[in-house]
């Protein structure tokens, strides 16, 4: 049998028999298999960003690596980056003010 990590549809195939019978190992495998699914359709489709607007950004510590929409950055909407610090524009790096 082939199986493709990148094939979703295939994947309760690969279960082992026995683990079907168990109706809480099955419940368990259900679940497992949506969860990987959601991430699956999350990073290969479009991604949507959360948009925050100047005053309501969240702490730039708390948020290391991580990207955001900015509405109303002075010189209008764009994407923006957690340095670990700030919140930096994603085109120039100057901080989001």
């Amino acid at each position: 049998m082939s199986r493709q990590v990148n094939n979703p549809t295939s994947w309760n195939k690969s279960r082992p028999q026995p683990w079907r019978e168990d109706q809480s190992i099955a419940s368990y495998l259900r679940e497992i298999e949506n969860w990987a699914r959601q991430v699956y359709e999350r990073i290969t489709g479009i991604h949507q960003q959360v948009s925050y607007t100047v005053a309501t950004l969240p702490d730039a510590t708390e948020f290391e690596a991580s990207t955001i929409y900015v509405s109303d950055e002075t010189g209008g909407a764009t994407l923006a980056f957690s340095d670990g610090t700030n919140w930096r524009r994603v085109q120039d790096r100057v901080v989001v003010s």
